[in-house]
């Protein structure tokens, strides 16, 4: 039965891709039942299950594309994450769950991170880690060192083709196939991107962000830099500036005890709010289908984005 609903969390946050703003309203009608199988797991089992967690290990990116769901454009000094730290905080996190059923390494654009071999390496030997993915935009082919640690068959290749601006995706792709790498290249059309607007403060009050949790339905956790948040939004909108009370990320930076942060994980599970929320679109009429990957072409753009963060 565990299995089986595995597999159902797998084919709605996966393989329902394709059917664009349905899946939302899909995600939306399964989330309770997804939270639920992590309250069993964790109240009946003592099991601390993770769907997907998403590890960006720089913010340097290739390419400047406007609605970035991680907002890379408008960092303004974008660094890489110190490799040791990262590997500490990894074995935390993985110490502390029971279950990731994707683990998920990206940038920015992870293929500009030198020890990026090191990541993956560490993922892989993970037990507790059924799957990991390298999303890359395909603008960059790695070093021997990378690919030679992206051969694994629980590893997945998954290349973002955003058409011409993507011009090393075959050239990858046929690496990857030399040597017997998975790799994958997703279209356009099976992004399905949306924009979650800028960062200013949206002053809703707590029934409205419950309702819009609801329609998020998140399950992707982002762990940025030793810290677990609900979502990207939260992780790098922190990072840009928004502000973020500590009960909405679990720390793994600190000393706390390995069966307190098993809690707080599962808590993080179950909120049903985050103030993160009230600087988002997602889960709202306001979150639309946008083209995929639109490039900033006017460095003026970018700064008048930057001054929306915070404001009310």
């Amino acid at each position: 039965m565990k299995k089986v609903f595995q597999e159902a969390i797998f084919f709605v946050a996966e393989k329902g891709k394709k059917i664009g703003i349905n899946r939302e309203k899909l995600k939306a009608s399964f989330f309770p039942l997804y939270r639920l199988f992590c309250r069993v797991e964790y109240k009946i089992f003592n099991q601390v299950y993770l769907y997907h967690v998403e590890i960006p290990v720089t913010q340097r990116c290739t390419l400047k594309c406007k609605d970035c769901s991680f907002m890379m454009p408008y960092f303004e000094h974008p660094k890489d994450y110190e490799v040791d730290k990262l590997l500490t905080y990894m074995d935390r996190l993985f110490e502390c769950v029971d279950t990731i059923q994707i683990f998920r390494i990206l940038g920015g654009e992870p293929f500009v991170y030198k020890e990026l071999d090191k990541i993956i390496s560490k993922a892989l030997a993970c037990n507790k880690v059924k799957t990991v993915d390298v999303v890359t935009n395909g603008t960059l082919v790695p070093s021997d060192k990378v690919m030679d640690a992206l051969k694994n068959p629980r590893l997945t290749v998954q290349i973002s083709d955003y058409g011409d601006i993507s011009y090393k995706k075959n050239e990858l792709q046929k690496a990857c196939m030399e040597r017997g790498i998975k790799c994958v290249i997703r279209s356009m059309a099976d992004k399905n991107w949306f924009s979650a607007g800028d960062l200013h403060f949206r002053g809703k009050v707590a029934a409205d962000i419950k309702t819009q949790l609801k329609r998020c339905a998140g399950i992707c956790r982002s762990f940025q830099n030793g810290k677990l948040y609900f979502c990207p939004r939260a992780s790098f909108g922190t990072l840009l500036g928004i502000p973020i009370p500590p009960r909405d990320y679990v720390d793994f930076t600190c000393s706390a005890d390995k069966n307190e942060l098993r809690k707080q994980i599962y808590e993080l599970n179950q909120r049903k709010g985050f103030l993160a929320c009230n600087y988002c679109d997602e889960g709202t009429d306001e979150y639309r289908p946008i083209p995929p990957a639109e490039q900033i072409r006017d460095r003026k753009k970018v700064e008048k984005w930057r001054e929306t963060i915070g404001k009310q």
